[in-house]
């Protein structure tokens, strides 16, 4: 008999970390869900591995790929607790960090400090050399006093060096050289240069994202080694990956080589997944929302792609856009363009000069919040969704956890209603109608300010807490179709299996668009093509499964900053030329309102994704057949809302739901991973694949 074979993905998030489990015979999903652990978040990942062998009944000898999303990477920067680092920069330009952009991110905060760079001014040491504007080498590399320099790294007991010379982009002779030296004399040190991990011009940018590659490397790849250990010894006989900040996965071992690439790897999750289950269910215009429970995430995907940038920052507080730049650490990798905010299930709320906030405090997995009964004492989100019966506390996880409402109710009266004059329910409709505020400017961001109408999408909510808080933003957005996927609490570990490997290759080369030899731009196309080749066929990737994409970073002439475009496949001819600038024109106006075709236009940069395509897991239609609902439904319970106070709402078990039920709202559907809430002027139907449309009624 034949063995079963399984995908496993596991997702790690601020309160809890998800295992999903694929059957590749049969196409059913299994899944898991456990505490974080975030003094060490691969404690998580291991227990929730073991549960799967323990419960589902999973035998790791019999995976055939597990994918992993980390915080590692990102909270070793938020924490401060990278590698001891050096920067080698070019002579005069040891002030690199400390200068950033000579932006003032708050201009009336008059307290306002940047952040620290990761390497302090005395460990950033300018070596004698130059390489030129056209990549010729104008000064020598000054090998003496690159051995003093390496020299004073060992004495002060350097982990990792991150090495960038004035346009190594161009010529990386001198970057290369550097690199052959250190080795030599650091052994054992975590060496990054400029020109492997982002060979682009402008120098900041790129110094930052070396400086972030070598900081993250030695934190990054021990807990990667370790975590590799653990699952051999566990049984498995497939590579680790890692989701990347792209949304494609990478090796482990890649990953270590390259941790910048997956700041932002469990974020990136979530869109991929929503943007697989918009293909399989023919919606191509989703804005996914994601609420956790520490943060809120949303992206746009658009022609069933999630929307990429390429550039964020981090550190800096939470980022509201990509665009908006908050005096982070930059890092120049690409990034499924997403905005983030402080409004999970575990945000705190609390009272500001006679009025409630919510965030950027989180309870996360520990203590948590006060109705868990772990010793949180600070009200959550969660603590008001449970007290207005949103939430129910006789089934949380499956009714494997017992809410404690007397508990949170007593943590409300004293900490928001006694003071502020209100009842218990009005103090948590408030903490709600603040936490949906907050959202709702997030949600606006990847929209609205990015040239979309909100009201030609439709609404993808997930996460543990999404669902609960869907339609009434969706409501303020204008949207009129909600979608709940099957699992939408673990929806992002889902992702972690129909994500493609992805490589992204990147050349600095400006010059005027209209008139550049289009031969030198095909060579230059070419020449990373077969970087991309190579990169997935070293990863075993056949190559039928292989697609090449092209990009080009353009602007304006005398504009300081590009917009990405997609570039024609193929040879490169006058029509492919005049296609590219027309959609630059276009995207230029759909961001900022107005076009000027009249205008010249320069390339920038040039950009190829290699996309290793993985079939995807066949989603299994309900075993029930088409009914009306009655079936799942449970007992009654009050809950309130805010046009009507409490109603008395009819629950629903998610998991019982028929393929065609129809529910008209106020209802209730519980479920293992999350809850659903139907407002009155709502209403439900469940498709064959057990999705919930969520409608106005008439």
């Amino acid at each position: 008999m034949a063995r079963r074979k399984y995908r496993i993905g596991v997702d790690v998030g601020g309160t809890f970390t998800d295992l999903v489990v694929v059957n590749e015979e049969t196409g059913s999903i299994c899944t898991l869900k456990v505490p974080s652990s975030p003094s060490d978040p691969s404690e998580a990942v291991t227990r929730a591995t073991w549960l799967a062998q323990s419960e589902l009944n999973v035998s790791l000898e019999d995976v055939t790929q597990f994918t992993h999303a980390t915080t590692i990477a990102s909270n070793t920067i938020l924490e401060g607790s990278g590698a001891r680092t050096a920067l080698l920069t070019t002579e005069g330009f040891r002030d690199i960090l400390e200068i950033q952009r000579h932006k003032r991110y708050e201009l009336f905060n008059l307290s306002y400090r940047k952040l620290a760079p990761l390497v302090p001014r005395r460990l950033c040491l300018g070596i004698p050399e130059r390489i030129g504007a056209q990549g010729q080498i104008v000064s020598a590399l000054d090998e003496g006093a690159l051995r003093n320099a390496l020299s004073f790294m060992a004495e002060e007991k350097i982990e990792s060096v991150a090495i960038c010379f004035l346009f190594s982009f161009l010529n990386d002779k001198h970057e290369r050289r550097a690199l052959e030296m250190a080795r030599e004399l650091l052994p054992g040190c975590y060496i990054t240069i400029s020109s492997e991990v982002f060979p682009q011009y402008r120098e900041y940018e790129r110094a930052s994202t070396t400086v972030v590659n070598a900081y993250l490397g030695p934190r990054v790849s021990s807990y990667l080694e370790r975590m590799i250990q653990e699952l051999k010894a566990a049984g498995l006989r497939v590579p680790l990956h890692l989701m990347q900040s792209n949304g494609g996965i990478i090796r482990a071992e890649d990953a270590k080589r390259v941790p910048y690439r997956i700041v932002e790897s469990g974020p990136a999750a979530g869109v991929i997944a929503a943007a697989f289950l918009g293909r399989v269910i023919g919606r191509e215009k989703l804005i996914a929302f994601d609420m956790g429970g520490t943060t809120a995430k949303a992206g746009l995907i658009e022609e069933a792609q999630p929307r990429q940038t390429v550039g964020h920052e981090v550190g800096g507080g939470i980022n509201l856009s990509r665009l908006l730049q908050g005096g982070g650490y930059y890092i120049g990798a690409a990034t499924v363009d997403l905005a983030e905010v402080s409004a999970g299930g575990g945000s705190i709320a609390w009272i500001d000069g006679g009025f409630v906030k919510v965030g950027p405090q989180s309870a996360g997995a520990h203590p948590g919040p006060v109705c868990y009964g772990f010793g949180g004492e600070k009200v959550t989100v969660t603590d008001a969704n449970v007290i207005l019966g949103r939430i129910p506390a006789d089934f949380f996880l499956g009714g494997k956890m017992r809410l404690d409402v007397a508990r949170a109710r007593a943590g409300v009266e004293e900490q928001l209603a006694l003071p502020l004059g209100l009842s218990i329910e009005e103090a948590c409709a408030g903490v709600i109608e603040v936490a949906n505020a907050n959202m709702l400017k997030m949600l606006r961001i990847v929209s609205v300010e990015k040239g979309y109408d909100p009201r030609e999408f439709s609404f993808i909510a997930f996460g543990g807490a999404g669902p609960a808080h869907a339609v009434s933003i969706a409501e303020d957005l204008g949207i009129g179709e909600v979608i709940i996927p099957p699992t939408p609490g673990l929806l992002s570990a889902l992702g972690l299996l129909v994500a493609d490997v992805q490589f992204d290759f990147r050349q600095t080369h400006v010059c005027s668009a209209e008139d550049v030899d289009l031969r030198l731009i095909q060579n230059l196309y070419d020449e990373l093509e077969r970087n991309g080749h190579k990169a997935l066929e070293e990863h075993g990737t056949a190559q039928d499964d292989i697609t090449i994409v092209r990009r080009a970073d353009m602007r304006y002439v005398g504009q300081a900053y590009e917009i990405s475009v997609s570039i024609p496949s193929g040879p490169l001819t006058e029509k492919a030329r005049e296609m590219s600038l027309e959609a630059f024109h276009r995207s230029h106006e759909r961001i900022y309102g107005r076009a000027e075709r009249r205008s010249r236009v320069e390339l920038v940069n040039l950009c190829v994704t290699a996309v290793g395509k993985i079939r995807p897991p066949e989603l299994r239609p309900l075993s029930h057949g088409i009914g009306s609902g009655a079936a799942a439904r449970k007992r009654s319970r009050p809950v309130f809302f805010k046009e009507m106070g409490y109603i008395d709402c009819p629950c629903y078990e998610r998991s019982a739901l028929d393929g065609g039920a129809r529910i008209a709202g106020p209802a209730i559907i519980e479920a293992f991973d999350s809850t659903t809430v139907i407002p009155p002027a709502w209403s439900l139907r469940c498709d064959q694949l057990g999705n919930l449309f969520l409608t106005p009624k008439g």
